[in-house]
């Protein structure tokens, strides 16, 4: 089994109706990456990612999710 991480999009509180597919990524550093290439997130935003899984006190905030997925191989 493999675990993804799915990056998504979503408004100052959270809420479910808000939340939008980014992106599906392998690792925590090319998530990083990606956003430190499209996006202007501070280090405490990083932080915040990284530790808790999204950020927080934004207009659009992020959240990672993990997902373990089976492998046909």
């Amino acid at each position: 089994m493999k675990t993804v991480l799915v990056l998504s999009s979503c408004d100052a509180w959270h809420s479910h109706g808000s939340v939008r597919k980014v992106g599906i990524f392998s690792t925590m550093k090319a998530l990083v990456r990606y956003l430190k290439k499209n996006e202007k997130l501070s280090d405490w935003d990083y932080g915040q990612l990284c530790s808790i899984g999204q950020t927080q006190c934004r207009d659009m905030n992020y959240c990672v999710e993990k997902l373990d997925v089976k492998s046909k191989c």
